[in-house]
Order: structure tokens, then sequence, then C-alpha cells
């Protein structure tokens, strides 16, 4: 587990991460380099798996074969998943054997992420900004240690007693405080629109989309939640921090880059209702969508993407403050609400992934996108990226190490 100085550190960082980088030391590179054809300062590590003892120090079960975490459903990288979703090239790898991974941080494995997943950050300034890994998808609450579980580093002893930590909560309590917004796609293969998920989310309406993993012919498994499966980009609540209690939540506030040291979400389902989309619209759900699709354009459903939770709460029913819809004065929402969003159930009934293991990059400038990383991200039929803007950024960040809009990317 990361020391209570390495900690601060990082909640110190956040407010840092956009001044001057000067004072940072050059990271360890691969034989060959890693960025070795970045031409540019190299400070920030790419992402790299942790290792047994990191999960188990921080509450998830790892150092058995039988772990839920070291099964092929779950889909670890370094285990599983060498080539498949994300990776959609022929000979496109998601991960790579890299030495300097636990040279550059104790707490890694030796495992380099080369799938970056990208995602709007759930703060309302919906930018396209946020690059994930996802390394593994966890079903049920045994992923957790509801144990004991005790680990000596020098003079300190972290320890972890009937599933608690030495704050007082457990690991599951935590994650549950930062959500992963997924948007399965709801126009089936048939043409038809699902307006629920299936599973214990599902209000017995039929047809539903389905919320449970898949196994293909040849017997592998894939998260519906892979970006493929999804109508839009993901959103990631990465801005949730103690500070300003944004995190909410049992046993809060927390702070993502603080507390969550393994970059774990819960999965958040959001959806279009039978009133907010399909043959049973509303008329004022029909003019709130098309509203909003005029700024923030469609979905591969034709439904307008949501990119703030504000956008997707005033849609539910809810009310925001400031109406985020354009065209629409005053704040009371839609009634019937056109949209609901939704967990699937813990005990993993449902049978799909209720959690991810899939780390936020802190700053992924200045390296942390490597050369022979590539972007997972919502494509159209052609091919062609949902939101450029994904695209254009992680091309500069892997280009010249800067976003889109920089000096060093104009």
């Amino acid at each position: 587990m990361r020391s209570l100085w390495k900690t601060i550190f990082v909640c110190v960082l956040i407010f840092a991460v956009g001044g001057s980088l000067a004072a940072q030391t050059t990271i360890t590179t691969a034989p060959g380099g890693t960025n070795g054809s970045q031409k540019f300062p190299v400070f920030n590590a790419p992402p790299c798996d942790f290792n047994n003892t990191f999960y188990e120090a921080n509450g998830v079960l790892a150092n058995s074969s039988s772990a839920e975490l070291n099964q092929p459903g779950d889909a670890r990288f370094g285990l599983f998943r060498l080539t498949g979703p994300p990776a959609t090239k022929s000979g496109q790898k998601n991960w790579v054997n890299d030495s300097t991974c636990p040279v550059n941080n104790p707490d890694n494995t030796n495992v380099r992420i080369l799938a970056a997943t990208a995602g709007y950050i759930d703060d309302g300034s919906k930018s396209p900004t946020d690059f994930i890994s996802i390394i593994a998808f966890a079903h049920a609450q045994p992923f957790f240690n509801a144990g004991n579980f005790t680990l000596k580093e020098g003079d300190n002893t972290v320890s972890i007693t009937n599933g608690l930590n030495p704050r007082g909560f457990s690991t599951e309590t935590l994650v549950g405080s930062f959500e992963a917004y997924a948007g399965i796609k709801q126009t089936l293969a048939n043409g038809t629109f699902a307006p629920t998920p299936c599973g214990s989310m599902g209000t017995g309406t039929t047809p539903c989309f389905n919320v449970s993993d898949t196994v293909d012919s040849s017997g592998n498994i894939t998260s519906d939640v892979a970006t493929p499966n999804l109508r839009q980009d993901w959103r990631f609540a990465s801005n949730r921090n103690a500070i300003d209690a944004s995190s909410g939540g049992p046993g809060s506030p927390f702070g993502y880059f603080c507390d969550d040291l393994l970059g774990m979400w819960i999965i958040t389902y959001f959806w279009f209702t039978d009133t907010g989309f399909g043959p049973h619209q509303t008329a004022q759900c029909g003019q709130m969508l098309s509203a909003l699709a005029s700024i923030n354009g469609t979905s591969l459903d034709g439904t307008p993407i949501i990119k703030t939770g504000d956008e997707l709460n005033f849609l539910e029913g809810k009310k925001v403050g400031s109406n985020p819809i354009p065209g629409f004065l005053g704040t009371q929402p839609p009634s019937p609400p056109c949209a609901n969003e939704g967990n699937e159930s813990v005990n993993g009934s449902d049978g799909g992934a209720v959690w991810l293991i899939c780390p936020a990059i802190l700053d992924p400038r200045n390296g942390a996108i490597a050369v022979d990383a590539f972007i997972d991200q919502v494509l159209t039929p052609s091919g062609a990226p949902l939101d450029p803007a994904f695209t254009n950024n992680f091309n500069c960040l892997q280009t010249t190490g800067d976003f889109k809009g920089s000096t060093a990317c104009p």
C-alpha cells in the first residue's frame, strides 16, 4: 500500500499538475526506449498493472490463483486479453511485458498497458481528456477481501481486519463513490429500441438490452461494457475529491487520486426510458433530446450524447439548479423522465461487470501515452471516431506530449 507521504504527494499533485514539469525526474524507459521516438521530455511513466501484494494491501484478493481477479472472467491484463477487444487491428496487443514498470513504481508488475480508453471528465466541463486503463472486470463481492491481511513495510504495518482498512472502511465502500458511466447500445440488432436493461436493473419489459458478459464460440469472455458495445464514449468521475466533498456516498468524502489507489470504479449504466426515446417518446422528451443533440452530437443509437452529470440527472427528472438543456427556460425537469441509471447487483446475479479496475492516468502528458499505445474509443460503423476530440488529444499526447490546443500541438 502506498505510504501516507505518497498519498499526500498525489493529492497535492492534483492541484499542481497544470504547472511546470521542469523539476520532475525523467523516468526509466525500456531497452530501445518505450518513448524512444517521442521527441519531447518524458516525465510521466505509462500505465502498468499492479502487483498482487499491492492488490492485497488495498483490499482485493490476488495472491491465490483461485482469486476472482485471476480468473478468465475478470480478463486481467497480463493473464488474459493479449489480443481482441479493446485491440481491434490485426496483430495489435492490449499489453506488453516491460521490465521498466516495477523500476518506475515498485507497486507495479511488469505488464504495461497499451490500450488507452477515452472518456469525458464528469465535472461539467465536457472535457475529452480522460484516459484510463481497463485492467480487469469485477463481477461479485467475493472479489474483495472480507477477511484479514497484514503486510510489514519497514517500520509500518498495513493491515485489513474483517475487510476494513485501518481507517475503518472497506474497499467496496470506497470504490462505490467513484462511477464510470457506461451507455450500452439500446438499439438491438433487429432495429428495435430497448427501453430498459435486463437483470436486476430491468422492469420485466421486453425487449431489453443485455448487461451480462458474452462468451463466443471459442470460449472467450467479453464484457458487455467493452467500448465497442457502447453507444457513446465513457464518462469518468475522476474529478471527485475529498476537499469539495464531491465524492458523496457512504463513508465519504474520498478523493479518487488520493483514496482510490487501485483506480477502481463502480459501473453506472445509463439509458433512455420508454418515454424518453423510441415509439413512446413524449413531446417534452423529444424536444429536450433534440436540443441536447444539437450541442453534444448523437450517439450510435441516434440518441443525444450525454457528457455531464447535470445533463443526465435533469433528464432523469431531478432538479440540478440551472437547466443544462438549451432552449428551455426554468429549472423544471421532464415528467415523466427521459432517462434512468442503475448498477448491477453486487452479488453477481446479473452476470456482468459490476466494477472495473481501470486507473485513470493522472497526467497523460509527457510520456504517459507511450509511442506504442493505442486509443480505445467508440467508433461509427464506418470506423471513424464518434468524437474526434478524443483522437486529436490522444495523437497530440503521443507525438508532442501535450493536449490538442497547446503550444506544442496547436
